[in-house]
Formats: structure tokens, sequence, C-alpha cells
């Protein structure tokens, strides 16, 4: 290692290509540390920047790993050329969205030359703070993380995290306090989406049914569905709005009263269609019909709404373009460019389910 001649190319490739040089030439073996990040600036007489850069294009090709607190190492392996860098998915579990998107990333990181592997956290902070070092500490060319929780602590948890040399990327729901960029399904304009169909077909009495909206992706939803209302000028009839966690509130006596009341809502709008499945059938042990006495819509376009007793109008999310935007942000961000977050809804599919149920003027 030595001083850069300054005379051609950027000089944070002649820096990797001098660390590549040593490498192949077994002055560095496997399992060798390097010269911290300071040592390396006075080294080759450049700066922090331009030092860190060029150790991540070496770890994005597999030949170094950081080590959180520790330092830069060459990786076992490292002399023999075309190992293949992972990007490592952390998410809390294979539920329906999180299954379609791996689907799609998998195809979608291949193509720029990485392997997707996955962290499952089971919903865990403790747990979900270990995959990210974990996936750190093993030397990924960048990690990936589907957020779902409290959303003070996702951004602190997901700060922390920044301040190492690993390269962060959020799907499906954006963190902004973290400062994460992220690719990520806005599900707040997708339920707003959702109730602004209704309310064109002339619906003013709409109730809700969502998630628990204590964690991140049950207030985005439900916000949308608030602010639809309200940005016609409607109320927010609180007897009519039903969230928690699973579906436990579904068979809430406050749901069979407000179906069976008088006025009762005319439509329903439901931020899953697990939850809208689950109101249907509420409806039919009532002798209500979807949509003659109540219409509905939902998020998610799932693969049994077509052949639910109703066929559902639901909401079908771009994952494959979210897909394909993330593994792009991730080749960027493990390369040292900035990236900027990338937002995605999707496209209502009208089924039957939304198309009656007005009240007779």
């Amino acid at each position: 290692m030595g001083s850069l001649d300054r005379r051609s190319g950027p000089l944070y490739r002649r820096v990797a290509d001098d660390i590549l040089d040593q490498i192949h030439s077994g002055t560095l073996r496997p399992g060798d540390k390097l010269p911290s990040e300071r040592a390396l600036c006075d080294l080759y007489q450049v700066s922090q920047i331009t030092v860190r850069r060029a150790l991540r294009e070496l770890r994005h090709s597999g030949l170094l790993v950081s080590r959180h607190g520790l330092g830069w190492y060459v990786q076992n392996g490292a002399a023999h050329r075309g190992e293949t860098p992972e990007a490592v998915l952390v998410l809390p579990e294979m539920d329906w969205l999180a299954a379609t998107l791996v689907r799609h990333l998998a195809e979608e990181i291949a193509k720029g030359g990485q392997a997707l592997r996955l962290s499952f956290t089971g919903g865990q902070p403790e747990a979900e703070d270990e995959a990210l070092e974990a996936a750190r500490g093993q030397g990924a060319a960048a990690v990936l993380a589907i957020a779902d929780g409290e959303e003070q602590a996702l951004a602190e948890r997901y700060a922390r995290f920044l301040g190492g040399d690993t390269p962060l990327l959020l799907l499906v729901r954006e963190v902004e306090a973290s400062g994460a960029p992220a690719a990520y399904w806005d599900q707040e304009a997708a339920v707003a989406m959702a109730t602004r169909h209704l309310l064109d077909l002339g619906h003013q009495r709409i109730a809700y049914a969502g998630g628990d909206p204590d964690t991140l992706g049950g207030q985005r939803c439900y916000w949308g569905f608030a602010n639809s209302l309200w940005d016609r000028g409607l109320d927010l009839p609180l007897d009519w709005v039903f969230t928690g966690p699973g579906d436990t509130y579904l068979a809430d006596e406050r749901l069979d009263a407000a179906l069976r009341g008088a006025p009762r809502p005319t439509a329903v709008v439901c931020a899953d269609d697990l939850i809208a499945a689950g109101v249907m059938s509420r409806l039919g042990h009532l002798d209500l019909r979807c949509p003659n006495d109540v219409a509905m819509v939902s998020v998610g376009d799932r693969d049994f709404c077509p052949v639910l007793p109703t066929p559902l109008t639901s909401l079908r999310p771009d994952l494959r373009g979210l897909a394909r935007a993330a593994a792009s942000m991730a080749r960027d961000l493990a390369a040292g460019r900035a990236v900027q977050s990338a937002r995605f809804v999707g496209s209502l599919v009208q089924r039957q389910s939304s198309g009656a149920a007005l009240p007779p003027r």
C-alpha cells in the first residue's frame, strides 16, 4: 500500500484497486484486519469519504467485511473471484404482502448480480436489533427492512443503525424520523383511494374496519379513511370505527349493533382483504346482503377476492414496481451513492361488492 498516482481514474477506484492487489498477491490474507479508515486516509492522502467508498466497493464485491466497532477485514475466501454479494431482508413474518414482495425482490436483486437472504424477527424489537447487527457483521452489501411497529421506536432503532457502514433501505413503510430512505407502499393513499370510490358513488354513512392503530401500518390506514371523510365535510362516527390487533374485533358486539342499527352504515371500508372477508361473513350472519344492503371495498386484492360470496372491490398494490425500485436503490446504496425515497400506491380493481347499498332518497 502507498500513495496514489493522481493522473487518471477516480481516487476511490484507485484506492480499491490497490487494496485488491494486496489481496490477490497474498499481502492481505483472508481474515486479516485492514488499517483503520483514518490510517488509510493518511496512507493514500485522500479524504475519509474516498476511503469509505473504496471499502464499500470491495465489500459489494464480497472481498471485505465490516465488523461493527472492530473495523474492516478481508473476507474468508476473498482471494477467489465469483462470490455473490448478499442483500439481507429483515422482516417480521412471511405474510401475504411479504411473500409477494420477496418473490419480486429476489428476481430484481438477482438481475444486479446479488443474492437475497431473509432474516425473520417474529415482530420482536430485540430480534430486529440483533438481525440488523448480524447482517452488518456478516458484511451484507445492503440491509433492507420491512418496517412495522410503533413509529417512534422504529425511528430510534433505524437511526442508530444508520451510524455504521452498512447501508439501510426501508420497505413497505416509510419512517421519516429515522433518516433512512424507503421504497414504500403508501397505505394511507391506498385506503383513501378506496374510501373516495365509495364517496364518489354517493355513500355518506361509511364504517371502517382496520388493524392495530398503535402500529405504523394501522395508523396510516386509519388516517387515509378519516381524512377522506373530513375532506368531504363528513363526520367520522367513532361507533362505526373498528380497529385492533388481528381480527378479534370482528366478533365485537359493537360491529353487530352498528350493522343492525338505524341508521346503519351503507358501506364499509376495510384496510385488508382478510378483514373484509370477516365483515362479509358477519353480514351473512345478520341476514344482510353485500352489496344490496351494505357495500364494501378493501385493500390488497388478494387471490381470493374474486371468489368471495360477493366478489370484492379491492386496491391492488404495485409491489412489482416497489421491488424493482428497491433493488435499484439497494445497488446504489451499496456503491455509496445517495438515493431518494420512492412512493408507490396501486390501482383499484372494481368488482360487485361496491355496487349498491345507497339509501333511498
